[in-house]
């Protein structure tokens, strides 16, 4: 008998008469790190339980950044014969039914370079009673739709999966007429589970045996989300932006600004796929895009309108990657070309009295942010690392 199931055992003996309800959580988020996993700690890995039909794969809190927090992960990752737990325990059983009354969802990422399988993903389980018999019950990726309207699992690229009452689950024993390996709505499974000796005890990030003694499978998880709490599993250190701008050319025609913008994330810190780069001009004067240039490490970049800023970005990363302790330098300029047809002057930002004046410089002060992108949901999408710098041109 392994820890998990001796740890159900003692709830289901405690709670036999009464059921031990722990009451649903506020909607909150919790963050895990490496701390937490390991023995007598909040979370437990499979070799933490006792024993395991299966040797133990790689659990750990890994810095490859999530595309919800940027600020690691869970990776869970198998070889041959091998399988990979991360698994949290309640103080008590909880119904199904108010389980099912919050959202219930996480993210994964398979690494389809070091993974043979990869047409199934990590997934969520539910380890619970249903009329005093244990099983848990595995969310099924690959027959599910993620949140990006993707079906199955999809290799190198995070997706969030979400499950409602029709989210198909697979229990691991036979309960309550479900076969042992079963699929069915997780609703049915609410509807069948509601005696006294019923209610789920924790969940657990999974990644089973495969079946194929030869194959791998390498991925990541985060922001496990059950009973109006998400798990949000975490590196120590957090990456940081700057912005450092000059005016190349005040007082002449074309103004150009020179700027540069440093991504750095410390040793203890995450790691992002494929980095990018985004950034928005704002102006103390109107700004339009027909009239501004922009090139982001020596490349032009299309300019676009954005809730009254001016945005600009290329269509691709800027390095395979961004590693803890590493910096990401992308120089770039912002040329403002034209008239803007407005009577106020060159490129319609207006020099001095033309335009009433604005302080600044001769044409205003710019105000630039720029914001790392990484692989996300997307290929490229903007990550919480952001600076900002203002300068008169």
């Amino acid at each position: 008998m392994n820890r998990l199931t001796a740890y159900a055992s003692a709830v289901l003996t405690a709670c036999a008469s009464v059921l031990c309800l722990a009451p649903s959580a506020q909607a909150d988020t919790q963050r895990v790190t490496a701390a937490d996993l390991g023995p007598g700690r909040p979370w437990l890995r499979i070799q933490d339980q006792g024993s395991s039909a299966h040797p133990p794969g790689v659990q750990e809190v890994s810095p490859f950044a999530d595309p919800v927090h940027w600020n690691g992960g869970l990776h869970l990752a198998i070889g041959p014969g091998q399988q990979s737990q991360a698994a949290h325990f309640y103080t008590g059983a909880v119904q199904l039914s108010t389980v099912m009354g919050s959202e219930v969802s996480y993210d994964s990422y398979v690494d389809g370079a070091h993974s043979t399988a990869t047409g199934t993903g990590p997934n969520l389980q539910l380890p619970m009673f249903c009329d005093g018999a244990f099983t848990t019950l595995s969310f099924q990726p690959q027959l599910a739709t993620d949140a990006e309207g993707r079906h199955g699992v999809v290799p190198d690229i995070w997706q969030h999966w979400v499950s409602g009452p029709s989210g198909i689950w697979r229990t691991s024993r036979a309960v309550a007429g479900f076969p042992a390996g079963g699929d069915a709505p997780l609703s049915a499974f609410a509807e069948a589970c509601t005696g006294a000796t019923s209610g789920v005890i924790g969940l657990i990030g999974n990644v089973g045996s495969l079946g194929d003694p030869t194959a791998s499978l390498d991925t990541y998880m985060d922001n496990l989300t059950a009973n109006g709490t998400t798990y949000d599993f975490a590196v120590d250190g957090t990456a940081t932006a700057r912005v450092d701008l000059r005016a190349a050319s005040t007082g002449e025609e074309p103004a150009r600004i020179d700027g540069t913008a440093v991504f750095h994330s410390p040793a203890d810190g995450p790691e992002f796929v494929a980095p990018g780069a985004r950034l928005t001009i704002g102006a103390t004067t109107g700004l339009d895009p027909r009239n501004v240039q922009v090139t982001i490490d020596g490349v032009p970049a299309q300019v676009t309108s954005e809730n009254g800023h001016l945005v600009a970005q290329l269509p691709r990363s800027l390095a395979d990657r961004l590693l803890p302790g590493g910096t990401l330098t992308v120089p770039f300029t912002i040329t403002f070309t034209g008239d803007g047809g407005n009577g106020c002057g060159y490129g319609g930002y207006g020099k001095g009295d033309d335009c009433g004046g604005n302080g600044g410089g001769e044409h205003g002060t710019a105000t630039v942010t720029a914001r790392l992108l990484a692989r996300g949901y997307q290929p490229l999408q903007a990550t919480d690392v952001s600076a900002e710098a203002s300068i008169a041109f």
